[in-house]
């Protein structure tokens, strides 16, 4: 309005204690652009300000800090040994209500998904998602997804706007596997892409006779990449 510098609070999304000295794992579209990042912690009234640690656009993981200790944490479980059929429970801030509770199994292991990016952004390629029936709604976004043991085997990303029962959760092992990262600001080592590793071109009659070769069609190898 007129200049004014007054901050518009634009996202809202939910996020995890995963160590009691204030380290908070959220998603990244949760905080992604933010000026300020305010985090409310159960129990209290004012709201904590929240520093930016490290973050992936990629893998759509934000690690953030907030000041003090002891703070009530979550324990990373492993998500590699969930099985179909077992119980789940999610925990977020959907549309605003906070501190939800919803209920679920498990539907399926290694689910790949595609969100379109905004403003000229890039997509979202998700892999290797949780997919479960709990219910799972905007403002989930970053919260956690737990076993009945309480350990967070998942954060919860997405859900389908066209069914019902079918949302989302990136698993523990994958954020286990960059957690460092994030937590130093350190960029996440892209997964190498495998490729042939030669430059190959199409068989001419003319290069078939070159090489005294019968055969006039398919490719040959013009140069091999070092």
């Amino acid at each position: 309005n007129g200049g004014s510098q007054q901050l518009v609070p634009s996202g809202l999304g939910s996020g995890f204690i995963f160590d009691k000295s204030g380290y908070i794992l959220t998603n990244e579209h949760v905080i992604h652009g933010a000026d300020v990042i305010q985090v409310t912690v159960q129990g209290t009234k004012k709201p904590y300000e929240a520093k930016l640690l490290g973050s992936s656009y990629e893998l759509d993981l934000a690690v953030l800090k907030i000041e003090g200790d002891n703070f009530p944490a979550v324990k990373l479980g492993d998500s590699d040994s969930l099985k179909v059929g077992e119980w789940l429970v999610a925990i977020g801030n959907p549309k605003g209500v906070d501190h939800t509770v919803t209920a679920g199994v498990l539907s399926s292991k290694e689910r790949e998904i595609d969100i379109p990016g905004t403003n000229g952004e890039e997509d979202r390629n998700y892999q290797h998602l949780l997919q479960t029936d709990a219910s799972i709604n905007p403002g989930n976004s970053g919260g956690p997804l737990l076993n009945l043991k309480g350990e967070v085997i998942g954060m919860n990303v997405a859900v389908s706007a066209e069914a019902q029962g079918i949302g989302f959760a990136i698993p523990s092992s994958t954020i286990k596997e960059v957690l460092e990262y994030l937590k130093n600001n350190q960029e996440v080592p892209k997964e190498p892409e495998p490729f042939i590793g030669a430059e190959l071109a199409t068989v001419t009659p003319q290069i078939a006779q070159q090489l005294g070769s019968k055969g006039t069609e398919g490719s040959y190898v013009n140069r091999v990449v070092f």
